[in-house]
């Protein structure tokens, strides 16, 4: 005879985590792809090859690759979310896809290009590994609710903080 009988266990909904870690690794396979496809750009464009270090410290610190920070730091801002929300609400994740495809967007509100997707898409359109990683991002961000399948008051807060926390953080 079982000890959990008469036990009332508490199952908890591990979807949206689960959901969220595969966007999280789509966008980690997007920038390993577009690191590779600009280092090799700026290796051909000074004709020498760059030492692993070398190239850290060019994406971190050189401002011509702080396009590409952008995507980065929501990379790390993910990952700390994910760490401190084991369940995140459909309005976190209505916030994280509509930040997600602002980033990404070829043309964002109003038709302004962010800096990053003047890049992005250049690259999407020229590098196959690219392109690809970005067919499983938009395959990982389709299954996150759109704000529109969730209180819009709330999924326009929770952008908002979303928003205000990935500019703020200290």
């Amino acid at each position: 005879m079982s000890q959990l009988s008469g036990v009332s266990k508490t199952v908890t909904d591990t979807r949206p985590h689960t959901e969220l870690a595969a966007v999280a690794q789509a966008l980690r396979s997007m920038h390993r792809a577009l690191a590779e496809r600009v280092r090799r750009d700026v290796e051909a464009e000074r004709h020498t090859l760059i030492q692993p270090g070398g190239w850290l410290s060019m994406l971190t610190s050189d401002a011509q690759f702080a396009w590409l920070r952008s995507l980065s730091e929501l990379i790390v801002d993910l990952d700390v979310f994910l760490e401190a929300d084991p369940a995140p609400a459909d309005d976190d994740l209505s916030a994280i896809r509509a930040e997600i495809e602002r980033l990404i967007a070829p043309s964002g509100v109003e038709g302004v290009e962010t800096e990053f997707a003047r890049h992005y898409w250049r690259y999407v359109h020229d590098e196959p590994q690219v392109a690809i990683a970005h067919g499983e991002i938009r395959q990982a961000i389709d299954r996150l609710p759109k704000a529109t399948e969730v209180d819009e008051g709330d999924a326009l807060h929770d952008r908002h903080q979303w928003a205000e926390t990935r500019r703020h953080r200290g």
